[in-house]
């Protein structure tokens, strides 16, 4: 499986194959559905079994997922370019004398439906971003955001709360 594994990130890296990368990215364990997208300029670290995107969701170049953990992205959300998504946070011990106060955690990272991550955002380990909300660019997420709500700034804080009458059908 690794040797099977370091082909497909290959052809993942190469400009004539990487058009393919939607079907190489779900050969790797991507849990991909309708209309999804994938950009195959990204770096995924740890299990791609653990990436899930819904329907019509979509991750642009340049991001970051280190999948140690559950990554899951709801319907209609966008992760833009460069964003940070980490599952796991680690001070290497038993070596680093850090990890006696900031024990190795591992948590899930849950972004709802119709969400935006602006470009250049982190998302720490155990965050869930409810629906309709909008991480500002360069927000780093330390805390679980509502629905409905804007976030900006490091770390990120709620700026604005949007009126769920404008998504009404």
């Amino acid at each position: 499986m690794r040797i099977l594994s370091f082909l497909y990130k290959i052809f993942l890296n190469t400009p004539i194959l990487n058009r393919y990368s939607r079907k190489w990215y779900s050969l790797l364990g991507v849990k991909l559905t309708a209309n999804s997208r994938i950009s195959p300029n990204i770096t995924i670290v740890g299990n791609y079994s653990n990436i899930e995107l819904s329907s019509n969701s979509e991750i642009n170049p340049g991001c970051f997922l280190l999948a140690k953990n559950k990554i899951k992205i709801g319907e209609n959300s966008t992760l833009a370019f460069q964003t940070t998504i980490l599952t796991s946070a680690n001070p290497n011990g038993p070596k680093n004398l850090l990890s006696r106060v900031y024990q190795k955690m591992t948590a899930p990272v849950i972004i709802g439906n119709n969400s935006w991550i602006g470009a250049c955002a982190l998302i720490l380990p155990g965050i869930t971003i409810g629906n309709f909300c909008i991480v500002a660019a360069g927000a780093v997420v330390t805390k679980d955001v509502p629905d409905y709500t804007v976030v900006a700034g490091v770390p990120a804080k709620k700026v604005k709360e949007l009126d769920p009458k404008l998504f009404d059908n």
